[in-house]
């Protein structure tokens, strides 16, 4: 065999966008960072062109096209043919930037067993956190009844400091 292309396949790889060359103000490839490694990947002339958003650097992206053996299998050389946001650089920032939200129980078995006082304590605390009181979260008898998001953790009996702990581990 010489030195042409060998094999033609399919591919589908999903990722975050490292880097892009671009060719009169279009993007001609994209890095992509993958589970199993970093890809160069060709774009198509004619997705080039149909592009209404071009991706940015800290993008996920579906790609898929073709692969082409080069050079007897030393090279691979991928052509995207379609491309699909997954989520956008400013998505994933605003996503993680969300501050952590406190939710307690307010009826008035988890009042009479210490939310209202949780709460006081939380609020002198100056964390960086949203308080919101809820209904009755099934945990009154074990009371007070806490939830702690974005990691959805309860807690039962809790004190402030339980809660500072695991507020600050969150955002380390």
């Amino acid at each position: 065999m010489g030195l042409g292309v060998v094999d033609l396949s399919t591919f589908c790889l999903e990722g975050t966008v490292e880097e892009l060359f671009y060719k009169k103000g279009l993007p001609k490839v994209v890095i992509l960072k993958t589970l199993t490694g970093t890809v160069w990947i060709k774009l198509n002339k004619s997705l080039r062109r149909e592009l209404a958003q071009f991706p940015k650097v800290g993008d996920r992206l579906r790609l898929e096209g073709t692969v082409k053996d080069k050079y007897d299998g030393w090279v691979k050389q991928y052509q995207a043919s379609h491309l699909e946001f997954l989520a956008t650089a400013q998505a994933i920032a605003a996503r993680g930037s969300q501050p952590c939200r406190v939710l307690i129980c307010q009826k008035s078995a988890c009042c009479r067993r210490g939310a209202k006082k949780l709460w006081q304590e939380l609020e002198a605390q100056q964390l960086p956190i949203t308080l919101k009181a809820t209904g009755c979260m099934g945990e009154c008898k074990r009371g007070p009844a806490v939830v702690v998001l974005p990691h959805r953790k309860r807690l039962t009996g809790a004190n402030a400091q339980q809660i500072r702990e695991l507020v600050c581990s969150t955002e380390a």
